[in-house]
């Protein structure tokens, strides 16, 4: 088929050269001389042609494609460091480092499965990944047993460990196909293991991210449950705007300061499924410029030429002193005021560390003792 349409796209090609050949010689006199023939011969001598219309037109200017005027808007951006705080792409990390790196990605909160045993196994990639790229990847688990006491002490373990955060984590879901099936689910946000994982969160300091749908009826009355009860408790609200509205979102923003919403611009702005567009969200992401987040979540649904740009498109929407926040300030606050575990200093020490460099490395950052522990061969 490829061949057939070549030959035909050439046949076409030498029919037009006969055809423009044919016209210039029945529309000229038999003492005239065509006027490309009298064009070259001007140019030949460096006499100027009697007519205008022979001098040569200038070459149209090119259109921009429109995935070089997105990678252009990631590139004004730039020193903005953008993190990813939502991706599922810890068993392909590698492939979408080039993407990330084409659109001055500069941080992606990593993690896979999500909420089911699989998980355990793309978590460990995630922690990988971690390892090779320590300045690129924040590692997040999901794969703990949801309703049997063994999943609080995965939990305890994996955050001894140094993972920065947990999730995403299924605290309600009756309407995503993709997981309906998924054994760790819970029914609500106040179901299982979720209650002492929160308190769990709150001793160690980090942030869980949290899949809720539908975003209404009893799934956010148990999530404004789970706020209130954990005040300590950094909570993330997944995908927040995806089938949620402006108004919902600034509502649970008024009435719980330990909410942070996880902003998946690429469905408001590219998915034909959403009934919201991103444009009707800057009011409140004006409003709480210090909870907002911007993520692809592993561009589901859509591409990352998609997914990436929505990001940077919604910061063009904000203001200078908000888009530095959403972009990684707000992000990378929680993440350096996680100190380091137990187990973390106890591994210097094994590791050649004296009692005396150990107290100074409690002033670092749980991230910063990972890069340090990296360093010395901890794996």
């Amino acid at each position: 088929m490829i061949g057939t349409k070549k030959l035909g796209k050439t046949a076409l090609i030498a029919a037009a050269g006969l055809v423009t050949a044919a016209a210039i010689m029945i529309f000229t006199k038999p003492d005239e001389t065509p006027p490309a023939a009298t064009a070259q011969a001007s140019a030949e001598s460096g006499e100027p042609t009697s007519s205008p219309s022979a001098l040569p037109s200038a070459p149209a200017a090119e259109t921009p494609s429109p995935i070089s005027v997105k990678e252009a808007l990631a590139a004004k951006y730039a020193d903005l460091g953008l993190i990813d705080v939502h991706n599922h792409d810890a068993p392909r990390y590698a492939d979408s480092l080039r993407t990330w790196d084409r659109y001055h990605v500069g941080k992606v909160v990593l993690f896979g499965d999500i909420s089911e045993p699989s998980a355990m196994l793309t978590d460990a990639m995630s922690w990988e990944a971690y390892r090779s790229y320590p300045d690129r990847i924040y590692p997040f688990f999901s794969g703990f047993d949801m309703f049997k006491k063994e999943g609080l002490q995965t939990v305890r373990d994996q955050l001894e460990k140094g993972y920065l955060g947990i999730g995403e984590t299924v605290a309600a879901s009756t309407l995503s196909p993709v997981l309906q099936n998924v054994i760790w689910k819970a029914e609500d946000p106040m179901d299982g293991n979720l209650p002492d994982v929160y308190a769990l969160c709150a001793e160690y300091n980090v942030p869980i991210l949290l899949h809720i749908d539908p975003p209404n009826g009893t799934p956010v009355e148990k999530l404004k449950e789970a706020l209130d009860r954990y005040p300590d408790t950094k909570i993330i609200f997944a995908h927040a705007n995806a089938y949620q509205g402006a108004v919902a979102i600034d509502d649970l923003l008024e009435e719980h300061s330990n909410l942070y919403i996880d902003f998946f611009a690429g469905f408001t702005s590219y998915s034909i499924s959403s009934p919201y567009r991103t444009e009707a969200y800057i009011d409140v992401i004006e409003r709480y410029p210090d909870r907002f987040f911007l993520s692809t979540d592993g561009a589901f649904d859509m591409t990352y030429d998609e997914a990436i740009p929505a990001m940077y498109e919604t910061l063009e929407m904000l203001k200078p002193e908000t888009r530095k926040k959403v972009a990684s300030g707000n992000f990378q606050k929680i993440i350096d005021a996680e100190k380091p575990t137990k187990t973390q200093l106890q591994r210097y020490k094994e590791l050649g560390g004296t009692e005396q460099d150990v107290a100074k490395l409690t002033a670092l950052s749980r991230h910063e003792m990972n890069k340090l522990l990296f360093k010395l061969g901890y794996t």
